[in-house]
């Protein structure tokens, strides 16, 4: 869904987004072919505003993690044996794929229920203008849950 500006300046409207600010753009299987093609080394999650250009809005909260060391280099490996050719193919079934959509993934609803406690807390504010801003009101580029969020998913996967 893509909304136009009419609805961006009547509302605050958040996106959740597949990716770190800065990183790719598109789909969540989009997003993750970009990665893997330019060989990144690390990437994340985010909310940011709506705009009326689709995930350019500016970032609200994020968290980022590796997806090189382990458990990723056994399959990086794979790809980079492979390259181009595999890239080409997008096949949603490579291992590689699906492990950084998994990682991804678990780190999604955590960061959307820590955004609303930011919020709620006061931590974070949309100011008038449009602008997230801290509890003292100066302009920010996102707030960085990156180790909330990854305490959060390490104990979900120690369960």
């Amino acid at each position: 869904l893509i909304v136009g500006k009419e609805m961006c300046q009547r509302y605050n409207m958040i996106n959740l987004h597949p990716a770190a600010p800065g990183g790719p753009t598109g789909t969540w299987q989009e997003v993750i072919w970009q990665l893997i093609g330019s060989k990144t080394r690390e990437t994340g999650v985010m909310l940011h505003l709506v705009t009326p250009e689709l995930d350019q809005g500016p970032p609200v909260t994020c968290c980022t993690f590796p997806i090189r060391g382990d458990p990723f280099d056994k399959y990086w490996e794979d790809i980079e044996r492979h390259l181009p050719g595999e890239i080409k193919k997008q096949d949603n079934n490579n291992p590689l794929f699906k492990l950084i959509r998994q990682h991804g993934l678990a780190r999604e609803f955590p960061l959307i229920v820590s955004t609303l406690k930011a919020f709620s807390q006061g931590r974070i504010k949309i100011s008038k203008e449009k602008k997230v801003v801290d509890a003292e009101g100066k302009s920010i580029k996102g707030y960085n849950l990156t180790d909330e969020i990854n305490g959060v998913v390490k104990g979900a996967y120690q369960k």
